[in-house]
């Protein structure tokens, strides 16, 4: 008889850092969090850090934005390797056709890019990035499949759809929301959990890096981790079981809008040009 357990559950840690205007600086929070999770955490599989928290914060983002790849994402990848973690280390201003772009990265513990999301709702009229176009899910070594969204995306459910279309059942959302419109976004984050059933880990950064506030909601939209505003390192088990369970039966046992959503089909005035 085969007893061996097929592993269904990933171990994150989501860090709600404090960040500077100093790319220097704040490189060097990202890797002492990394030394500090793997000696005292070390189950934890991957880790996930806020927006844009590897730049010089609040500076032209013309001078920070590099070619993927490049220096800053041999960085990310050499701490992947070095540490062997998956980490998803915020997101990064691109330098691509003379285009700039918000994006999220994502290395394995191998150090090899598993590819790359574009933030595809700029924060309008603030944020000057050209907005991308194309949603990214990828799969963990076949334990689950993972979306990345970042930060204002989270306001326009159709971006979360479309990864929930691909598959996804954990949206990561790299997040620097700086405004008082926080609470409000807990609010959405949680609605997301809810209505595309499945988990949602909004890291949000401090300091120069966001007013905090980072949550861990589970596919019914239970809070299973949520902070104030000083630096925190959340972590949780994410357990893929419990979505296929709870996309299978319904929230609460009785509500499946995936299911109604595939089975009508519609056309909304709203997407009419």
């Amino acid at each position: 008889m085969n007893n061996k357990r097929v592993k269904t559950s990933l171990n994150i840690a989501s860090v709600q850092m404090h960040m500077t205007q100093s790319q220097d600086e704040n490189l060097k929070t990202m890797e002492q969090y990394l030394q500090h999770i793997q000696k005292t955490f070390p189950q934890i599989d991957m880790v996930v850090y806020p927006e844009l928290c590897a730049m010089n914060i609040g500076k032209e983002m013309k001078k920070d934005a590099q070619e993927i790849p490049g220096p800053l994402t041999d960085i990310f990848s050499s701490w992947a390797k070095q540490y062997n973690l998956w980490i998803i280390p915020g997101s990064m201003y691109e330098l691509s056709d003379q285009n700039i772009y918000n994006t999220s990265v994502v290395f394995s513990p191998k150090g090899e890019m598993e590819g790359l999301y574009r933030k595809r709702y700029p924060w309008r009229p603030y944020e000057k990035t050209t907005c991308g176009s194309s949603p990214f899910v990828f799969s963990l070594d076949g334990i689950g499949n993972i979306g990345i969204m970042i930060c204002y995306d989270i306001w326009f459910p159709e971006v979360a759809r479309d990864l929930i279309h691909l598959n996804a059942e954990l949206i990561i959302v790299p997040t620097m929301t700086t405004t008082g419109d926080r609470k409000q976004e807990q609010i959405i984050s949680q609605a997301t959990a809810i209505t595309q059933q499945s988990y949602v880990v909004s890291c949000n950064g401090v300091g120069y890096g966001g007013v905090g506030g980072s949550q861990i909601i589970d596919p019914e939209g239970v809070v299973l981790q949520s902070n104030g505003e000083g630096p925190c390192i959340q972590t949780c088990v994410i357990d893929f079981e419990h979505v296929r369970k709870i996309r299978e039966i319904g929230v609460a046992g009785v509500t499946r809008p995936l299911e109604a959503f595939k089975d009508n089909p519609q056309t909304f005035s709203v997407y009419k040009k």
